[in-house]
C-alpha cells in the first residue's frame, strides 16, 4: 500500500458513498514552499458541489489518524476547502473522532464519514479490516510482549528502555530491548504512552492509563492450562504456602495464587470456597504435599492449574499472590459479581499509577 494506490482507490470511488459523489480534481498540489496537499477533491450531492484537501495515510493507528487530521485541517484552511483524509481503514472509534474534529475519512472497506459543517453528514461504519496490521508485533496487549503495557501500569515513567527492562525483569519478567522497543513503538502509535527523545536517550512515559488497562482487559486471553487437579488440602493458606515457596526455591519452579484467589487483598469481596493456584508442575507440587493433599470433587477446598504462561507468574506479591493487574484481569472477563469486584481493583490501579507530569 502507497500514497499513490490510496490517490488512485480514491479516484475510483465515485459514486460509493452514494448519495454523494467523489471525484479527485488533482494530486499533488502545492501550497507555497513546503506544504502540499496530497489532492484536492469534490464532493457533490443535492446539486451542491463541496472542495475537499485530502491526505492520504498507508498507516491507520490512532497517531497517524491524528496527525493526518490535524494536517488536513490545517492544509484545508489554506485551500478554503474541507479536511479530509483517506486510509486503508478506519475503525468506528476512529470515525467518531474524526466527525468530532470536524475532519471527513473515508478508507478502503466501504467505511468513512463525510461531513460539511450544517450542510453535509453521511456516516457509514461496520465493514472488516481487509489490511492488516504489519507490525512485528500482532498485539502488544497480549502474550509475553503485553509484559512491556502491563509494566508502564506499575510506573507510568521511565528514564530509558533499560530502566524498563530493569523493572519488567525485578517483577521476573523476560523481555528483551527490542521487544521493548517494538511494543513501545506500538504503545506510541496507540497514543498510550510518548517517547521523548534527548540525546542518545528516550524516556517513556505514559499518557493514558485508563485506556491502557481497557486495551489489556479487551485484549486479555486465560492461560493455556495444561493438567489440573482439584481436591482436598488439609493444610490452612499459611502452611502451603510455606512449603510451596520451599519446593519453589529448590526446583526453580513457579507457584502463585489465580487472579481469582488474590483478589481478596485488593478488593472488599466474599472468599471462594476453593483456593486456586497456577504452577509450572502440578505433579512436583503434589508430590511435595503428600498425603496432605487428594483428588476429590467431592466438597473441593483446593485446585492446582499447571501453566508455562509467563504473564500469570508477572509481578507476584508477598510471594504468592497474583498482581492487582492478574487480580483484574481475571475478574473482569467473569460474572456480574465478578466484574463488580473488578472496577474496585480498577479504580485502585489508576488511583496508584497516577500521570506524571510532562517533564520540560
Amino acid at each position: 500500500m502507497t500514497t499513490k494506490s490510496l490517490q488512485d482507490s480514491l479516484r475510483r470511488m465515485g459514486e460509493c458513498f452514494y448519495p454523494a459523489r467523489i471525484r479527485v480534481v488533482e494530486t499533488a498540489k502545492r501550497l507555497g514552499a513546503s506544504d502540499r496537499v496530497d489532492a484536492v477533491a469534490e464532493v457533490a450531492w443535492n446539486k451542491s458541489t463541496f472542495a475537499f484537501a485530502v491526505q492520504t495515510r498507508v498507516q491507520f493507528n490512532p497517531k497517524a489518524i491524528q496527525e493526518a487530521a490535524q494536517q488536513a485541517t490545517r492544509l484545508a484552511k489554506q485551500l478554503k476547502a474541507n479536511p479530509m483524509i483517506v486510509t486503508p481503514f478506519l475503525s468506528e472509534e476512529q470515525l467518531r473522532f474524526l466527525e468530532s474534529q470536524q475532519v471527513s475519512g473515508i478508507d478502503l472497506c466501504g467505511n468513512g464519514v463525510i461531513l460539511v459543517p450544517n450542510r453535509l453528514l453521511i456516516y457509514r461504519t461496520g465493514n472488516p479490516n481487509k489490511y492488516p496490521s504489519s507490525s512485528p508485533i500482532r498485539n502488544v496487549y497480549r502474550g509475553a510482549s503485553s509484559l512491556v503495557a502491563r509494566t508502564f501500569l506499575l510506573r507510568a515513567e521511565y528514564e530509558t528502555s533499560q530502566k524498563l527492562l530493569d523493572e519488567i525483569r525485578t517483577r521476573r519478567g523476560d523481555v528483551t530491548l527490542s521487544t521493548i522497543s517494538k511494543a513501545c513503538s506500538s504503545l506510541e502509535d496507540d497514543l498510550i504512552i510518548e517517547r521523548q527523545r534527548k540525546g542518545r536517550t528516550t524516556r517513556l512515559r505514559l499518557l493514558q492509563a485508563e485506556k491502557l488497562l481497557n486495551s489489556l482487559a479487551d485484549n486479555y486471553e486465560a492461560p493455556v492450562i495444561r493438567q489440573k487437579f482439584i481436591g482436598k488440602c488439609d493444610l490452612d493458606d499459611q502452611a502451603f504456602e510455606a512449603i510451596a515457596r520451599d519446593w519453589s526455591q529448590e526446583t526453580q519452579e513457579r507457584v502463585v495464587r489465580t487472579g481469582s484467589s488474590s483478589s481478596e487483598h485488593y478488593a472488599t469481596m466474599a472468599r471462594e470456597p476453593i483456593r486456586c493456584y497456577y504452577c509450572t508442575d502440578a505433579t512436583g507440587i503434589l508430590k511435595r504435599l503428600g498425603n496432605s493433599a487428594r483428588e476429590t470433587e467431592r466438597f473441593p477446598n483446593f485446585q492446582v492449574l499447571e501453566t508455562d504462561d509467563p504473564i500469570v507468574f508477572f509481578d507476584v506479591r508477598d510471594s504468592v499472590d497474583a498482581s492487582p493487574l492478574q487480580a483484574f484481569l481475571e475478574l473482569n472477563a467473569g460474572d456480574k459479581r465478578e466484574r463488580e469486584t473488578a472496577e474496585q481493583i480498577r479504580q485502585r490501579l489508576l488511583k496508584d499509577v497516577g500521570i506524571p507530569k510532562r517533564s520540560p
